[in-house]
């Protein structure tokens, strides 16, 4: 991956690296855009990237002259909160001390949690009235009670990145967990704070799509897409690299294309002078179109025994994908749909860019997981 725009040769059609019609930029002051000019968008929530799931969490504190009482009724409605299977994922019961609990349950779905507060819990309450402090009413109302979705593991950008250096490595596509990678990467939760910074246009084509480098090393390049209204890729192949897409912002089409057949000439001019390959191809047939949004599929995969493929913005608005290739891709075949004309376009070498992922988590899970292990 380069880290600067380049020229295609004129002998040959304008190249691309990963995808055609494309500027390679550094984030600079001048090329952000600023969030007043990117249109509005449905805000994304975290929780989306859930199971939906929501906690339910209810705190009873009983007065100091009916603690006896009250513990033997907590007793028994643990027990039959215990034994809910119905709508329910997941039950806790905390006892702090004695005549004090927290209940912490996990339901399916909305649905199955307000029919839980009208039935199991109202019935519950009724038989602690009168014995809880902080109970004004006197009906049972907890002292403390909260509900909300299940929060999910989701990924900030520097720990999905010291994800893919931990566990992307290789040669080619074959030696990648390809289902794996592909769910840590739909685990990112892109907040815009964190990516905006990596956002650029081409100040002379509105059209042109950018490739922004966040993290390269030998494995893998981690790369900010931009896709202005409008702009479309070249049809191309990914040699033998993983090529994993995540939407981050606004929509895109994914256009695959079944691996056409390619003229003797060009295969044997690409093995000993791939810069020159020029060649044809067999016709290219469409064998699915996918659209990604952040608000329904987020993510694609592609490689060559999959297919070759296009992306498109086909939106008056902007929009952003983050693309892993694995390894980093050194050459890449283009293809003309409108001529059945085949070239290989070389792509310039990247050094790595560890210093543009600084990962700081909240705290050092490995040495606590290390410090607490009890040996068998």
């Amino acid at each position: 991956m380069a880290s600067a725009s380049t020229e295609s040769p004129a002998a040959v059609p304008e190249p691309a690296f990963s995808l055609s019609n494309a500027t390679v930029s550094n984030p600079s002051s001048e090329d952000e855009l600023s969030v007043e000019d990117r249109p509005k968008k449905r805000p994304r929530h975290l929780c989306e990237l859930g199971t939906g799931e929501q906690v339910h969490m209810m705190f009873y504190k009983s007065k100091p002259g009916n603690i006896d009482e009250f513990e033997a009724r907590v007793q028994c409605a643990a027990r039959c909160f215990y034994k809910m299977e119905s709508s329910v994922t997941d039950v806790r019961v905390c006892h702090p001390c004695c005549g004090e609990v927290v209940f912490i349950i996990t339901f399916v779905s909305l649905e199955g949690l307000e029919k839980f507060k009208a039935g199991p819990q109202r019935c519950f309450e009724s038989k602690l009235a009168g014995l809880l402090t902080l109970d004004p009413n006197g009906d049972g109302s907890p002292a403390f009670s909260k509900c909300g979705s299940l929060m999910p593991a989701c990924h900030t950008l520097d720990s999905l990145v010291e994800y893919l250096k931990l566990n992307v490595h290789g040669t080619d596509h074959r030696e990648h967990d390809v289902r794996s990678v592909s769910k840590e990467m739909e685990k990112w939760f892109p907040r815009e704070s964190e990516y905006k910074k990596h956002i650029t246009l081409c100040p002379d084509n509105p059209t042109k799509y950018t490739r922004n480098l966040i993290f390269g090393n030998e494995h893998f390049d981690c790369i900010l897409m931009c896709w202005p209204a409008g702009a479309v890729s070249s049809i191309h192949d990914h040699e033998e690299s993983s090529c994993w897409v995540v939407a981050v912002e606004g929509t895109v089409h994914e256009v695959q294309f079944a691996m056409p057949m390619l003229d003797k000439k060009f295969l044997q001019t690409e093995k000993n002078d791939p810069a020159n390959a020029v060649g044809t191809c067999g016709k290219l047939k469409i064998v699915n179109v996918a659209e990604l949004d952040t608000g329904g599929v987020t993510g694609t995969y592609a490689n060559n025994e999959i297919g070759i493929h296009r992306v498109e913005n086909r939106t008056d608005s902007l929009a952003c994908t983050l693309h892993v290739y694995a390894p980093p891709l050194k050459k890449m075949r283009i293809f003309d749909e409108t001529t059945g004309r085949v070239h290989v376009h070389l792509a310039a070498s990247t050094e790595a860019e560890e210093e543009k992922c600084c990962h700081n988590p909240a705290f050092d899970v490995d040495a606590w997981n290390s410090v607490h292990t009890v040996d068998a």
